[in-house]
């Protein structure tokens, strides 16, 4: 069986009965990308709700640790998140890799890194928060792409790498950003995006969705934060046809294997302004993961190529590339190295997810092999809920809908000052505000005969 197969477990291992030494601590820092590695999760309930998924992957004595302000931390065990429609809690993760020792960060950071040498003594499982840092530029992304050839050629020349230091000076860079986007080929609209270099889902962009005008008080008022952030990427607003991502593993030096490894493609879905709601794509009876786009075979090549590029140059860990086809005048064309992630993505999680489902799933949908059925992710929110039944309706008898929400949304953790582990647990009402937000939120993992009415149905009931 191939190292990155999926497996299915029986999780005849409690919490309780786990060898201390072998349980892995896992740090939510989503969205450590715009600094403050916790605030997100502390603050946001969708990050939290994402952060919960992650944790699904681990085995269930593992533990999920979230620091909080004042020196409190918000601490449970990866087990009390396990949804009732999954079966058993699993004693082992979803992937292989995941089984190392010591502290499992989303990104690698120096806080990170840091709180897990000081509070467990244990340092990060792979690279270095320096290394991962330099693999998150943006630009670093797009050169590689360009000498591999993988940059539609008329779209590579309209990209530019803006430095911290012309961002610094708007009255020069200006100018000249506006005689570049009027210089672009009509079939841009001189639609346009400044990115900043570091950031993930589109967040910090400036400039709105495909705006024409350079000069503009929104995007005057990001370039400070531009410059103290690295630089800013500029290029077109494009007519998106369909948001596409792989997911991969890039086996370090000592690894058997020497070849990236691709994990599954997937659609990502957005909403019209690129905002993340989910992924989708086809399961086989191995656990093979494919994104059913017509142009799926060049999108895993193209993004194997990416990633061994980034191996060559010192990388090594679980990754994602992000990926879209758009319209050029008349011609369909994919743009299928738009940003490397050098981190866990939603795409890893929805693999893992999609692997805990299978063995459910292969009986009830006559998953055999050399068969496909479709595959859904998505999170409803607040007032959502009955959208899962919706899709359900328009899919018949044979679909499946798991559950992904805790069987409590508020499970019993232990959360107390770091300084005193004497003391007795705490409520924290900023906590129990947020676990309070939450609770709406319902993750969903859906499965279906085919792909092509799976997708229908959820685009007919959420307009995405």
């Amino acid at each position: 069986m191939n190292s990155d197969s999926p497996l299915s477990h029986s999780g005849s291992q409690s919490a309780s009965q786990s060898n201390e030494n072998s349980v892995r601590t896992l740090l939510p820092n989503l969205g450590a990308e715009e600094g403050q590695d916790w605030n997100a999760v502390a603050n946001q309930p969708l990050a939290l709700v994402a952060a919960r998924l992650w944790a699904l992957l681990f085995a269930g004595q593992d533990r999920f640790r979230l620091p909080l302000s004042n020196a409190e931390y918000f601490e449970t065990r990866c087990a009390d998140f396990w949804p009732e429609a999954l079966g058993s809690v699993p004693d082992t993760a979803a992937f292989p890799w995941q089984e190392k020792a010591g502290a499992h960060a989303w990104l690698n950071t120096e806080t990170a890194m840091t709180y897990a040498e000081q509070t467990f003594g244990v340092s990060l499982a792979g690279l270095s928060p320096e290394k991962t840092q330099e693999f998150s530029d943006k630009a670093r992304c797009i050169q590689a792409a360009d000498s591999l050839g993988l940059t539609p050629r008329p779209l590579a020349s309209l990209i530019t790498e803006i430095s911290s230091e012309e961002c610094a000076a708007p009255e020069s860079l200006l100018p000249r950003l506006e005689n570049l986007v009027a210089a672009w080929p009509a079939w841009t609209e001189q639609r346009f995006t400044l990115k900043p270099r570091w950031g993930t889902s589109g967040r910090g962009r400036a400039g709105g969705v495909g705006a024409r005008s350079v000069d503009s008080p929104a995007l005057r008022g990001a370039l400070p934060r531009f410059t103290k952030e690295g630089g800013a990427i500029l290029e077109p607003w494009l007519k998106r046809e369909t948001d596409l991502s792989v997911s991969l593993r890039v086996p370090g030096a000592e690894a058997k294997e020497k070849l990236p490894i691709i994990l599954g493609s997937l659609e990502m879905l957005t909403t019209p302004s690129g905002g993340y709601r989910g992924h989708c794509g086809e399961v086989d009876n191995r656990g093979r993961v494919f994104s059913a786009h017509r142009e799926d075979e060049t999108l895993r090549g193209e993004a194997a190529m990416l990633a061994g590029e980034m191996q060559r140059a010192g990388f090594a860990g679980p990754c994602g590339v992000d990926a879209f086809t758009y319209w050029e005048e008349e011609r369909l064309r994919l743009r299928s190295a738009v940003e490397f992630n050098p981190r866990v993505t939603m795409g890893i999680v929805t693999l893992g997810l999609i692997r805990r489902a299978l063995p459910f799933v292969r009986d009830r949908l006559d998953l055999s092999p050399g068969r496909r059925r479709g595959v859904l992710m998505t999170t409803f929110g607040e007032g959502d809920v009955d959208q899962r039944e919706a899709i359900l309706a328009r899919l018949g008898d044979q679909a499946l809908a798991f559950d992904l929400t805790s069987p409590s949304q508020s499970p019993q953790t232990s959360q107390r000052k770091i300084a005193s582990d004497s003391a007795q647990p705490q409520s924290n009402p900023t906590l129990a505000k947020l676990l309070a937000k939450a609770e709406p939120f319902a993750p969903t993992l859906f499965f279906s005969p085919d792909l092509e009415s799976l997708r229908l149905a959820y685009r007919e009931v959420s307009g995405c």
